[in-house]
């Protein structure tokens, strides 16, 4: 698989949702990751998300409270 470059602050959000996981064993809620990365809006956290999600970073369990999961490309 080629891998899509990402801008800082998408690398930004992939490492606070990886580190999120090592230590909660569960992936972050949204806000959570807003305020963890200080996105002032939900909408550009949930924009980000879908930039990681195209590019294959994550991928989204739609209609799931904790419904991401890190990609094998960035999770090493």
């Amino acid at each position: 698989m080629e891998e899509t470059k990402l801008t800082p602050r998408q690398k930004e959000v992939c490492e606070c949702i990886r580190r999120y996981m090592l230590e909660n064993k569960r992936p972050p809620y949204i806000r959570e990751i807003q305020d963890a990365c200080s996105i002032s809006s939900y909408k550009g956290t949930v924009d980000r998300l879908l930039a990681l999600e195209k590019k294959g970073y994550i991928v989204r369990k739609l209609n799931k409270h904790r419904g991401i999961v890190l990609n094998s490309v960035f999770s090493e």
